[in-house]
């Protein structure tokens, strides 16, 4: 199921000859919707732009995308039914009879819930990213509908558009191209994560002071951003925990295979430690995974403060959270490479400025930093 979420053949091999986009307002994610676009453009497809959940949404929020896609949005409600009969009549005019439409979008837009209401099916729908796992066929008055998997990635390209290597000739090009697309995942997430940087690392120095603490919490790549975060905290004399699924002490197998992502035993046996007023910090860049949405569920119930650092929030995890970091580093291939860069960025700046605030002096970390050792019995004795 793990990798049925992740790969995905090219929508082309579909043979759509028009394509409804729809956006989940509450989450644009320009550039992933920007890729949509330029493949709808290149394939000289006619397409129709849809911006669902306006409901959830200021109506700047629109304007704002509008703006940054250049595109006209019709703003809808699936949940409201704001403007669906208005949008009938449009894919009615729009497309020619005998069309195959595809409808396109990131995880949680609203693609298939779309297709229920207008074909009046009942696909199963949800708000963890990958409920749908597969291209279905429907039949709407003379169009077919096509839905699609959230996450469509194009398999013939290099780690499957995480990094894409065309027109790169040389293994020198290939690291320059790497170092470039990193450097704008960062780029992008300075302005979507800085004002909720700045919101954590105050809510976590008010904690502390209180004598509370900080759990930190992530599966498979983010575990590692979760340790880090916890190994640099400690480093600098902050209060702080980490629980992750992973193995990574022995073998690289959980990162991969995401071993324990859907374990609530564990993520209850994480519960145990915290208390009222703790900070309980997520880390997942699908939003979506189980053991780190339900130890911030379980946070929450216990009056701790939740913070959700991820690409997509518009997910179980962002649900949980008081405070969302929002990275932006999208598009990405099946194993995240900027977005865990960009989630090291953001835990480094928090740690970082944690302890400038607090007046941490490079002397104080070294002591924070030397080994503890106390007396303890002899081998062999029990």
């Amino acid at each position: 199921m793990r990798v049925a979420k992740k790969l995905a053949a090219p929508y082309l091999l579909a043979d759509p000859t028009g394509a409804i986009l729809i956006i989940n307002l509450v989450d644009p994610q320009i550039n992933t919707t920007k890729s949509f676009i330029d493949a709808c453009e290149t394939k000289g497809m006619n397409y129709l732009v849809i911006g669902n959940k306006d409901d959830r949404v200021k109506r700047t929020t629109l304007s704002k995308t509008k703006k940054e896609l250049r595109e006209e949005i019709l703003p809808i409600s699936l949940k409201t039914f704001h403007n669906l009969p208005k949008l009938e009549k449009k894919i009615n005019k729009f497309f020619k009879k005998g069309d195959k439409v595809m409808v396109l979008g990131v995880f949680n837009a609203g693609k298939t819930s779309l297709i229920n209401y207008l074909c009046k099916t009942s696909y199963k729908v949800g708000d963890l990213p990958g409920t749908t796992l597969e291209f279905t066929e429907t039949p709407y008055n003379n169009l077919t509908l096509i839905d699609s998997v959230g996450q469509l990635i194009d398999i013939n390209k290099p780690l499957m558009v995480s990094i894409d290597f065309n027109g790169c000739r040389t293994i020198e090009s290939k690291i320059e191209r790497v170092f470039k697309e990193e450097q704008k995942g960062l780029t992008d997430t300075l302005e979507s994560s800085k004002e909720g940087i700045v919101k954590t690392a105050r809510l976590i120095m008010r904690q502390i002071k209180k004598g509370k603490k900080v759990i930190v919490t992530g599966a498979g790549a983010s575990a590692l951003v979760a340790r880090e975060m916890a190994g640099q905290g400690l480093e600098t004399g902050l209060p702080i925990m980490v629980f992750t699924n992973d193995l990574a002490d022995s073998q690289p197998v959980s990162f991969a295979k995401g071993l324990g992502e859907e374990e609530g035993g564990l993520a209850r046996y994480a519960g145990f430690a915290i208390n009222k007023g703790d900070v309980v910090i997520g880390i997942s860049a699908s939003g979506g995974t189980g053991f780190v949405y339900e130890i911030l569920r379980q946070a929450k119930k216990k009056k701790a403060i939740t913070v959700a650092i991820t690409e997509n929030i518009d997910t179980p995890l962002g649900k949980q959270a008081k405070q969302i970091i929002k990275s932006n580093a999208k598009p990405e291939g099946p194993s995240s490479s900027k977005i865990q860069i960009a989630h090291l960025a953001i835990v480094h700046a928090i740690n970082l400025i944690i302890a400038d605030e607090r007046g941490v002096t490079a002397d104080d970390s070294v002591q924070f930093m030397l080994p503890e050792k106390v007396e303890t019995k002899k081998m062999g004795i029990k």
